[in-house]
């Protein structure tokens, strides 16, 4: 008599049960059962350790629930490609009007497909990474990271879960960046017909996290996967027929840029060889920030020992900072690329200063000032929703940008694969201060940036930074983390990070 859990190893009778009937237990996996014919329903003796590996694809799967057939093929070609370990976490979803089946809702059986994937405890990949397979979340949780923030001590930690999430913990600046992630589901939709039921099952995704340890780091990417179960990761494509060269990837997603401040590892890593523009190959460059417009910075107003220093060494040019922030961007676009700016309130901040700032105080930046303050009176004008006028920077950076690139207003639209990408992430809702947690509210699937914390929440991506982590504006703990954000041709979205100039361990 085979397992039903493992198809393959012998049953071995072990007495009686406290119903009478008789107990199996699997010699291969260690399943036991009173019901051989139809599946395993007792506790099972998951392995206690993990395969050696550097790569290693996590995944979560719901006890009493079908397979993802599909998605489970592809994880499997893609783990024989890319060299990886799969693992699979073992939930469970307690809710007796669940729609697969409420008399198999509390039984300890999963799809006989997983059987030798499925790994249960608390596992320690490096001093930096910790897998919480020990810990059960339920699939309908709205933020199932709540709470173990902390858990993990000094480490990241990997949670197995339906939705994917992730969500960076301030550390201080001289330590590794600390993440907290879920990691997807590879069984299919299972929920109640309840309002929480639902929720989940609008979130599930069919989904896995990509680990690549690195000596004492790692490196995490989400893979999410699309009906039919293919998936690209970098430069592969997986499909439930094996794996190919992955198209070109819609668009790249920066971290906020900040030319004057930006980190030269981040930039080799992104546009260097064997860097992220070159594997990937994006049709799009989204820009956040490109200006920091320190050079015009309203909180260095009356604090002459940095005027004196700005002086000094030309970063108090206004013109020079602009010129240099277009030049970045044209050198940089790669050929067939598309750039686009998106508007910020780092380069907005330069429309402040020519509101607020005396020209005749400032003879350095006293000819570029009026120049602008007059192309910007030209432009002011009466629209049906009020007085408008060109934004300083959007004037300079049409005249300045020689290379493909278009240059978006605020409030403007630009979508993607039917995700937004046109807000910076500064302002929410109704005139509110943006954050992850309220653009995910609006409804629509969105990438923005600002906060220098990378992060996912339900339809809401942000990428983190492409500055140098310390600054002369941080202090204490700090979330911040280099990170950009792929488009795949797919339409599905991942964080790229970028820890001590590398983006992946090749």
């Amino acid at each position: 008599m085979r397992c039903p859990r493992c198809n393959g190893s012998r049953l071995h009778k072990q007495g009686k049960a406290g119903s009478g009937r008789t107990r199996w237990k699997c010699v291969g996996c260690k399943a036991r059962t009173t019901n051989p014919n139809q599946e395993v329903d007792e506790k099972i003796d998951f392995p206690s350790t993990l395969p050696k590996a550097q790569k290693y694809i996590f995944t979560a799967a719901q006890n009493a629930t079908p397979v993802h057939k599909g998605f489970l093929s592809s994880l499997r070609h893609f783990a024989k490609r890319s060299g990886a370990e799969l693992v699979v976490i073992p939930f469970r979803y307690k809710n007796p009007t669940s729609n697969w089946s409420s008399d198999n809702e509390s039984h300890e059986w999963w799809d006989k497909g997983l059987a030798k994937y499925l790994f249960d405890g608390r596992f320690n990949l490096n001093k930096h990474l910790t897998i919480m397979a020990d810990i059960k979340v339920q699939p309908t949780a709205v933020t199932p990271l709540t709470g173990l923030e902390s858990i993990t001590g000094e480490r990241s930690g990997i949670v197995g879960h339906t939705k994917i999430q992730l969500q960076t913990i301030p550390t201080p600046s001289n330590k590794m960046p600390k993440i907290m992630a879920t990691t997807g589901a590879c069984t299919i939709r299972n929920y109640s017909d309840t309002k929480t039921g639902k929720k989940g099952e609008f979130y599930h995704c069919f989904g896995a996290a990509m680990v690549e340890l690195d000596g004492d780091g790692f490196h995490l990417r989400q893979i999410s996967a699309c009906d039919d179960g293919s998936f690209i990761e970098l430069g592969i494509e997986a499909t439930p027929k094996g794996c190919r060269k992955a198209p070109p990837a819609e668009g790249l997603i920066m971290g906020d840029t900040h030319v004057d401040s930006v980190d030269p590892d981040v930039v080799d890593a992104t546009f260097g060889k064997g860097g992220i523009c070159s594997v990937l190959k994006p049709k799009r460059l989204l820009w956040h920030d490109l200006l920091d417009f320190y050079s015009g910075n309203h909180h260095h107003r009356n604090d002459p020992f940095i005027a004196f220093v700005k002086h000094q060494n030309g970063t108090g040019n206004v013109r020079g900072e602009i010129e240099r922030a277009c030049a970045f961007v044209d050198y940089h676009t790669p050929k067939g690329a598309l750039s686009v700016i998106v508007p910020s309130n780092h380069p907005e901040a330069m429309a402040r200063w020519i509101r607020e700032t005396d020209w005749r105080s400032d003879p350095e930046n006293a000819e570029f000032y009026l120049e602008t303050a007059l192309a910007i009176v030209k432009s002011a004008r009466m629209t049906p929703s009020g007085a408008s006028y060109d934004d300083p920077f959007s004037h300079w950076a049409k005249q300045l940008l020689t290379g493909s690139n278009r240059i978006l207003h605020r409030d403007e639209s630009y979508s993607v694969m039917g995700v937004e990408l046109g807000m910076h992430g500064d302002k929410g809702p109704n005139g509110s201060r943006g954050s992850i947690r309220n653009m995910a509210r609006i409804g629509t699937k969105s990438v923005i940036g600002h906060s220098h914390t990378p992060g996912i929440f339900e339809g809401c991506t942000q990428t983190g930074t492409s500055t140098l982590l310390n600054l002369e504006y941080t202090s204490g703990p700090s979330s911040w983390l280099q990170t950009h954000c792929v488009i795949y041709a797919n339409g599905k979205r991942s964080l790229i990070n970028i820890v001590k100039g590398k983006w992946r361990n090749a």
